[in-house]
């Protein structure tokens, strides 16, 4: 094993399945190049002057999206081991596969994403009382770390909300480290003061629709503009998050307060196509699908107000190091009201 391989497994993020309890180390796909782009001289002057530019994600993504690419499905589900009822869909192009449409059904936590799970979990909270303790469910498939935001708006890791302890994003390195501020080039609002922060973090084969997590209004959004950097740990030091291209949104979620939900664009295409965007502001209920990213990976981040309660597994992973991976409608938390 030569030592640049051995150096993409450490760099490799370590996984904790939700579902299992299993600790796993998931391959990235393009995971060696990727890591040339970054630590390479050359790599990096390539990135700088090609393929973190719009135009290249243009070019790339006129090949995926024709039928020249359909080629490129059938090893990419045997490699990743996605359902071989993929296969028998009549996808045109590896593009309409990336961002294809499934079912989405909301659940409890850990739960498959079956048409079975949704409805047992719908008569549960019905008879529980679903409006004393509204349920708020994951809004992609991904691997999530969640965090805690403090009185004044810093990030940090849970148990330290008291102690002026500011921790940078595993996703960072060495010192390097994304603020609230630099993510919204803006300050922190104070509705956000004292609540939660979460990264979902979408590698190619996650499933690349996401949803809104609990019903209410999108009040506004703002769009900013930027380049398409890996969001990738070894491609962290160029502060993907604060520098790469990202659509934010205002949600008034019913009985949980305000959050900013923020869908960042990355290499390799990585468009971001949301549902509805001229008919500001207007009602979703929990589940709609809130729109979806073309080709390349892609990170979700939501930041959330005191009022919502993340499950504490999600906390401790992260504490430990680790990613959680969960799937897109489970539940992760609740409301307090």
């Amino acid at each position: 094993m030569g030592k640049e391989q051995k150096q993409n497994e450490q760099n490799a993020p370590s996984i904790i399945e939700r579902k299992t309890g299993r600790v796993i180390q998931e391959e990235e796909y393009g995971q060696r190049a990727i890591y040339f782009l970054y630590h390479h001289f050359l790599g990096r002057v390539l990135l700088k002057m090609i393929f973190a530019r719009p135009y290249f994600s243009f070019l790339r993504g006129l090949y995926y999206n024709s039928f020249l690419s359909k080629k490129e499905i059938a090893p990419f589900v045997e490699k990743y081991g996605l359902s071989k009822e993929l296969l028998k869909k009549n996808y045109q192009s590896f593009g309409a596969f990336f961002s294809r449409k499934e079912a989405v059904n909301l659940r409890e936590a850990g739960k498959e994403n079956t048409k079975e799970n949704g409805e047992a979990w719908k008569e549960k909270l019905r008879e529980k009382g679903q409006a004393r303790k509204q349920a708020f469910y994951a809004t992609a498939s991904g691997k999530l770390l969640a965090y805690k935001i403090d009185q004044e708006g810093k990030i940090i890791f849970p148990g330290n909300e008291n102690k002026g302890k500011f921790n940078p994003l595993p996703l960072e390195i060495k010192g390097n480290y994304y603020s609230i501020e630099k993510i919204l080039k803006a300050p922190c609002p104070e509705f956000l003061k004292g609540g939660t922060l979460l990264v979902f973090r979408l590698s190619l084969p996650d499933y690349h629709r996401y949803i809104f997590p609990a019903r209410g209004r999108l009040l506004r959004t703002k769009k900013i503009k930027g380049r398409l950097d890996s969001v990738r740990k070894e491609a962290a030091h160029f502060k993907a998050f604060s520098e790469n291209k990202r659509e934010i949104s205002l949600l008034d979620l019913s009985g949980m307060g305000k959050i900013l939900h923020v869908e960042v664009g990355a290499m390799l295409v990585g468009h971001i196509h949301n549902h509805r965007a001229n008919q500001l502001p207007f009602r979703f209920a929990a589940g709609e699908e809130k729109g979806y990213f073309s080709l390349g990976g892609s990170t979700i981040v939501e930041m959330l107000s005191e009022k919502i309660v993340i499950d504490e597994d999600l906390f401790e992973n992260t504490n430990k190091g680790l990613e959680t991976k969960l799937e897109i409608g489970e539940r992760i938390g609740y409301g307090k009201a």
